[in-house]
């Protein structure tokens, strides 16, 4: 399953940085693009790795606005 996670608090490439070098710690999923304000993640068990994604993203400071589906 592919999902768009819009992320608040980015603002500038160090943002960006930051939040590629989280994902790629959470096992389970893969980041397809990190954007200011947005990361698109695919995992075959999205309901398995969601609550991880939240952890690791509020720690670093950029809180999951809302999680789109794009199937």
């Amino acid at each position: 399953m592919k999902v768009e996670l819009e992320l608040g608090s980015m603002s500038c490439n160090h943002c960006k940085m930051a939040v590629t070098d989280a994902l790629q710690e959470i096992e389970g999923i893969s980041t397809e693009a990190v954007e200011i304000g947005r990361a698109v993640v695919s995992s075959e068990n999205w309901n398995d790795v969601a609550e991880a994604v939240g952890e690791v993203l509020e720690e670093e400071g950029y809180p999951i606005v809302s999680v789109k589906s794009l199937g």
